[in-house]
């Protein structure tokens, strides 16, 4: 119930990073905003982790390595395209790594998934299709995300088969602090640098680092240990409705009603998809 209530809690928290990510790209570009949440995070985390990293090795440095990459590129896509589209389409598009992670895991399992799997896959497909399309194309920007969600996908799996071995906040560190490295050698080479930040950004940045960062990916390191790849993406699901509710509350968004009615139809694909993967398991 605690790993549950923690990964519960830790989607709210993602969510609410869709409006807020909005509001810091209006001061800082994609890449240093990255560089610096997720570097204030790994400074943070290091005083806890630093019994664990003696105890990663070689082998256990290089996963976290190979995850933290996959991490990287899933922020980046998503950071860039947030820019380009509304938070809510994009905590929406986000969520899609549910059903994303059992099409990934089809040349391991060698078997398709179950109808209520398949049914959730469809459902979302439509839904995302209703979000999105733009007479002639999807948007830029919903473009971008829907490659964060299958960058997401990649990094739950990958997660769920390294965490139970590793010591969990050594883990998170190494991810954490390969998003930074990475993130921020990208921001110092191609984008211009910022003025003063605000202290409201620079808050919001903080809060970033710590709750939605250091706390949420040691918080995920620790309860993958105990729950299911399948049933954490099921709590997960709670993400992009956060990303909906905080987007309308903060920043005033809505959706016009064929998004309104792609949004239900991919929550309901999601939650479909996680319980067909449940029953299967």
């Amino acid at each position: 119930m605690a790993a549950d209530a923690s990964l519960a809690g830790v989607a709210v928290i993602w969510g609410a990073t869709f409006p807020l990510g909005k509001i810091v790209l209006r001061h800082l570009p994609p890449f240093q905003y990255l560089g610096l949440r997720f570097a204030l995070a790994a400074l943070l985390l290091l005083p806890l982790a630093r019994r664990d990293l003696a105890r990663l090795r070689r082998a256990g440095v290089a996963r976290g390595l190979l995850t933290g990459a996959v991490l990287f590129c899933a922020y980046a896509l998503q950071t860039v395209g947030l820019a380009q589209t509304s938070a809510s389409k994009a905590g929406l598009i986000t969520g899609l790594n549910v059903v994303i992670v059992p099409l990934l895991l089809l040349p391991w399992l060698r078997r398709l998934p179950d109808p209520l799997t398949a049914s959730g896959i469809v459902a979302a497909a439509c839904g995302l299709w209703l979000l999105s399309w733009q007479g002639e194309r999807f948007g830029s920007g919903d473009t971008l995300v829907l490659g964060c969600a299958v960058a997401i996908a990649l990094h739950l799996i990958l997660v769920g088969r390294f965490a139970a071995a590793l010591p969990p906040a050594g883990f998170a560190f190494v991810q954490i602090a390969t998003v930074a490295a990475l993130a921020g050698a990208v921001g110092l080479a191609t984008e211009p640098h910022p003025a003063a930040l605000p202290p409201a950004v620079a808050g919001a940045v903080a809060f970033m680092a710590v709750g939605a960062t250091q706390a949420a990916y040691l918080t995920q390191s620790w309860a993958q240990r105990i729950v299911s790849p399948a049933r954490t993406g099921l709590l997960f699901a709670l993400e992009p409705v956060a990303a909906v509710a905080f987007g309308v509350v903060w920043l005033g968004e809505a959706l016009a009603p064929r998004q309104g009615v792609g949004a239900a139809a991919i929550l309901a694909g999601v939650v479909m998809g996680e319980l067909g993967r449940q029953r299967a398991a």
